[in-house]
């Protein structure tokens, strides 16, 4: 796990404004620095202060840099992640302010004379790629999401809306790929669809869309790390890996923080009565992932209006019955925990950790030789 020159490496994390994406790339920094390589993690001043804290015996690996948002017009003040922003349809002028930023610090530390050796960008920097190639530093795509996810939406191409298998339609990801070689269930209810189409895959405000964003920072990283196991979805990671056609390290395994959900005030409502019934936890979950946890019988998914995606307490309860009260939970309980010595393990994901960072010092080694 050494540069050339007999160092440690140097690598640069550039996470998406959100809760969601900054605190895992956060954690996987700091077990890459317990590793003994040096980070640089861009942010944001708000971002850095709410949420990142670098333990004192990793502050001399891990150096991170602040990096303000320019004025853009109908972005709130002060709004530097998704969090911040009062409506989703603000989304695109976050984009626009963190594309003008990072990029422009990225491209101030790869000229300068100790450039690092890689540079570990989330879906939305599509623009990393092709600037560290200028500098002759290779980029590494590190996923937040599962490989059934990124599966569903296919290759670059598809994501591109190119091919056959392009989804130019909200009806077209109501339905498994065909290029799925095994039964799955991970699709999108026609709400789902409907809700998220526009905004995924028509270009916005910030001037593309997050589908093309998603495919040019594929086409352009060397390798992808997927925050996942192959004890978890081992059949996903291969087609992951073909549909990508490139090396795709499967067991990389960081602290699980879940992304933001902001729930309407008539949800809220409903589900409040739903846990006074049953006095259980509830936890919600994306459609894709929800889809792929019920296949891998660690999950239930309360029933919705297939029309609206409405719901009611009942619904909750009945869910949380069959979790925690009926017979069948114990059949959840039982894989819940296999799963749990995967996941929760941290010496299992500080091994992975260690295998992403080996796959990154061979792939720097082929190169150079």
């Amino acid at each position: 796990m050494e540069t050339k020159d007999g160092g440690r490496m140097h690598v640069v994390m550039l996470p998406w404004l959100a809760f969601g994406h900054v605190l895992p790339f956060t954690e996987f920094a700091k077990r890459v620095a317990r590793q003994g390589h040096r980070v640089t993690l861009l942010s944001t001043p708000r971002n850095t202060r709410r949420l990142i804290d670098i333990p004192p015996g990793l502050a001399g690996l891990i150096r991170v840099v602040d990096v303000p948002l320019p004025r853009v017009d109908r972005l709130p003040d002060h709004a530097e992640a998704t969090i911040d922003l009062p409506s989703d349809d603000l989304r695109p002028y976050l984009r626009r302010a963190y594309d003008a930023a990072f990029q422009r610090e990225l491209s101030r530390l790869l000229e300068e004379e100790a450039r690092p050796d890689w540079v570990l960008v989330d879906y939305a920097s599509y623009w990393a790629p092709a600037a560290a190639a200028r500098h002759g530093v290779p980029c590494a795509f590190l996923s937040l999401f599962g490989a059934a996810a990124l599966s569903f939406f296919g290759s670059p191409e598809t994501l591109l809306g190119l091919g056959r298998h392009a989804k130019t339609e909200p009806a077209h990801l109501t339905a498994v790929p065909e290029y799925v070689p095994f039964p799955t269930t991970v699709a999108f209810r026609g709400y789902e669809a409907r809700e998220m189409f526009k905004p995924r895959m028509v270009p916005v405000d910030s001037g593309v869309s997050e589908d093309y964003r998603y495919a040019k920072t594929i086409q352009g990283c060397r390798l992808v790390g997927i925050r996942s196991s192959t004890e978890f979805e081992p059949e996903w990671l291969q087609l992951l890996g073909e549909l990508y056609e490139k090396p795709a390290p499967g067991s990389v395994v960081y602290a699980a923080f879940g992304s933001e959900v902001k729930l309407t005030s008539a949800q809220l409502q409903r589900i409040a009565p739903g846990l006074a019934v049953v006095l259980l936890p509830l936890v919600f979950e994306q459609g894709l992932n929800a889809r792929n946890l019920v296949d891998k019988k660690v999950g239930v998914e309360v029933a919705r209006d297939e029309q609206d995606g409405s719901f009611a307490a009942d619904d909750i309860a009945a869910a949380l019955r069959r979790v925690m009260v009926e017979d069948e939970g114990e059949q959840f309980g039982a894989k819940v925990k296999e799963l749990a010595k995967v996941f929760g393990d941290d010496e299992v994901n500080d091994q992975c950790v260690r295998e992403f960072l080996s796959h990154l010092s061979e792939h720097s080694k082929k190169n150079q030789g």
